[in-house]
């Protein structure tokens, strides 16, 4: 996965989200996960790629 990393700010909210969304995924097995505080635009990314590779590996 690829995230925004020309700001530091990007680096750093994404160094924080990625991992947690990550976890949770994989515990949760589906890409139902919580939004990350302070990172919603990053989450929903993370939901939105996971979902579709959920997607393509069932087609």
């Amino acid at each position: 996965m690829q995230f925004p990393n020309d700001r530091n700010r990007s680096i750093m909210i994404n160094n924080n989200a990625d991992p947690q969304l990550t976890q949770e995924a994989i515990q949760a097995q589906n890409a139902n996960v919580d939004v990350v505080t302070g990172a919603t635009d990053s989450s929903e990314a993370f939901i939105q790629s996971l979902s579709d590779a959920l997607t393509q590996a069932k087609a």
